[in-house]
């Protein structure tokens, strides 16, 4: 046998595992691009089914102090000793129709022992609850054994579905009376509608009840047992007596997220599938994301690792024509380096679109700082536009002055009395000045600030804040006192934007504390550390520690519908950082709540740093009242 046929042989299965290593090299790559875009994508299901399940929780406790407020009520607890009284039922029924207007909730009703509703807000409604037995439903048993009731179900009466939360009316240690209220949860799930996600919310018993897609609503996840099934009948919870099982799907893992195929939620692609527990309420909230991104990475990843071989491929076919052409003639030599002078343009076109991409990148960053600062800006406009009506009547008063005050001139000088129109002339004078604060403070706030630190006076931030809120301080009937350290004068950030920190911290503490007796807002400054502490501190209602942990979180407030976006606290937060500070809220003693916004003290005050000393300033305490 010559060596020939072996030489043969050797390189043909050198080429079969080449083969198969590149065919390797190509499935691992694209299961490490699915792991990867499966990981990323199951971190971000995880954050948005932790916000799906705190927005779940949020509209339903916003409205649960109504039945334990009620319950508190002199007019509802006197109703209870005398049911058949009709003009107290009366009083309780308005009372109870204000209420749930006012609190922007559902309905809110009372029930005596026996479970007999006697008042609520909805009583002169063809769907009024006066007259019905809702002894059947948990939430009045538990209340009626003296303990917060809740139930989600749909009303045996409207038919629309609800969560029911009620409270005992304890008098002399004994439960005399139920108040409940019914949350409509409709809003939320026409929010979920409008999301790419899939959201299921199923109870203990595994039954969705709240769905983005209503064609899901009533399913049972797993299978239900005899007790479960009796029980929702003995409580009427959904009115129905049948609840057809959902095939969830078949899951696999990928990059340790699980992933489903084949599920009725989702029939006709993949999905990421995440599960949360909602355990304040022992319920179940199930996010179906689009898994698409994960089949679309392997691809990719794929093609590319395909790629690469070809081009590593073609590079060794390359050097070994090569090799071979530098044997036969320098004529190959020649175009060898003419092939390699192409590579090289390839190279440097490729440079030149990295350094495209980089400055692309270098401008969206700019668009979004842009975009931080109209933010800001709007926030403050947002501010201007609640004040208007009181910087309408800051600015009426001087012009109706000074019509009459040139009329006077005008006359004056027909009759040539020169004096009093030279007086008459000073004092429109005067007021013009007036109006030239105004609107200068006005102006000042307004225009667009920018992000460089400079030295700040706090005393003059102060100033121009409580003269812009002037009006909202008259129409709170609060008093305002400032007392500021002078040692605490100069601090590193922006005058604008301290003034807009400022204007949310006074504002929200005037909200506060708006119409109750002795109201009471103070801003505070000390310095030490090398640091300036300026507090805003209310005697207002303060905040619970719930509240608390979210007060900082966009669209989150307290305020009424229609009062409020919760934009203010976050815009605040945001800006301190951007300027190296940090803003903290702090719980006062015997009530009220506390802000307190710590910033680096300015080594350089801007009057130093022009050659003028700065001007002593004593410690200050000046009021404004109503």
């Amino acid at each position: 046998m010559t060596p020939f046929p072996h030489a043969k042989a050797v390189r043909v299965l050198l080429l079969a595992a080449l083969a198969v290593a590149a065919l390797l090299v190509v499935i691992k790559a694209g299961d490490v691009a699915e792991d990867r875009v499966a990981a990323s994508l199951a971190a971000d299901a995880r954050q948005r089914a932790e916000i799906y399940a705190q927005t779940l929780e949020g509209a339903i406790e916003r409205f649960g102090f109504l039945p334990a407020a009620a319950a508190l009520d002199p007019r509802v607890r006197q109703v209870l000793a005398a049911p058949d009284d009709a003009a107290q039922v009366a009083t309780v029924n308005a009372y109870l129709k204000r209420l749930s207007r006012d609190a922007g909730g559902g309905v809110v009703y009372l029930l005596i022992p026996s479970g007999l509703t006697i008042a609520a807000s909805n009583w002169e409604t063809s769907q009024s609850y006066v007259g019905q037995d809702f002894s059947y439903r948990p939430y009045f048993t538990e209340a009626r054994a003296g303990r917060t009731g809740r139930f989600y179900a749909i009303g045996t009466v409207t038919g629309v579905p609800g969560y029911f939360i009620s409270a005992p009316v304890i008098i002399d240690g004994a439960v005399r009376g139920v108040v409940a209220t019914k949350v409509s949860l409709d809003p939320l799930e026409a929010i979920w509608r409008e999301g790419t996600d899939r959201v299921l919310v199923a109870d203990e018993n595994g039954i969705v009840f709240l769905a983005s897609d209503p064609a899901l609503k009533f399913h049972a996840t797993k299978p239900l047992d005899e007790a479960a099934r009796a029980q929702m009948a003995r409580t009427r919870q959904y009115g129905r007596e049948t609840y057809p099982p959902i095939d969830l799907g078949r899951a696999e893992t990928v990059g340790g997220a699980p992933l489903v195929e084949h599920s009725e939620v989702v029939p006709r692609s993949r999905a990421l599938f995440e599960e949360k527990a909602v355990s304040a309420y022992g319920w179940t909230l199930l996010l179906f994301a689009d898994a698409a991104p994960v089949a679309i990475a392997g691809r990719s990843a794929r093609v590319g690792a395909i790629l690469t071989l070809v081009v590593l491929g073609l590079i060794g076919l390359y050097g070994s024509q090569h090799l071979r052409r530098v044997r036969e003639n320098r004529a190959a030599q020649r175009e060898l380096e003419a092939k390699v002078a192409a590579r090289t343009a390839d190279l440097s076109a490729a440079n030149l679109r990295l350094a495209g991409e980089i400055e692309e990148r270098t401008r969206a960053e700019g668009d979004l700082r842009e975009t931080q600062g109209e933010l800001v800006q709007a926030a403050k406009m947002a501010t201007l536009g609640q004040m208007a009506a009181g910087i309408t009547h800051e600015l009426n008063q001087p012009l109706a002055a000074l019509r009459g005050l040139a009329d006077n001139a005008s006359a004056f000088l027909r009759q040539g009395r020169e004096a009093e129109a030279a007086a008459n002339l000073a004092r429109i004078v005067s007021l013009v000045d007036r109006l030239g604060k105004i609107t200068g403070q006005l102006r000042s706030f307004s225009r667009r600030s920018g992000t460089e630190r400079v030295a700040v006076d706090v005393g003059v931030a102060v100033s121009e804040s409580l003269a812009i809120l002037s009006a909202r301080i008259r129409d709170a009937g609060a008093r305002v006192t400032t007392d500021l350290d002078p040692a605490a004068q100069w601090v590193v950030f922006e005058p604008i934007r301290l003034s807009q920190v400022l204007i949310n911290l006074v504002g929200n503490a005037l909200d506060a504390v708006k119409g109750r007796p002795g109201a009471e807002v103070a801003v505070r400054a000390w310095a030490g550390d090398g640091q300036v502490v300026l507090s805003v501190e209310d005697n207002g209602p303060g905040l619970d520690a719930a509240a608390l942990s979210r007060i900082f979180d966009p669209f989150f407030t307290t305020k009424p519908a229609g009062e409020g976006l919760g934009l203010g606290l976050p815009i605040s937060l945001a800006i301190a950082r951007e300027f190296g500070a940090t803003l903290q809220p702090r719980p006062m003693p015997g009530g009220g709540l506390a802000f307190d916004l710590v910033m680096d003290v300015a080594r350089e005050t801007a009057q130093e740093a022009v050659g003028t000393p700065a001007p002593e300033r004593a410690r200050q305490r000046i009021s404004h009242v109503s």
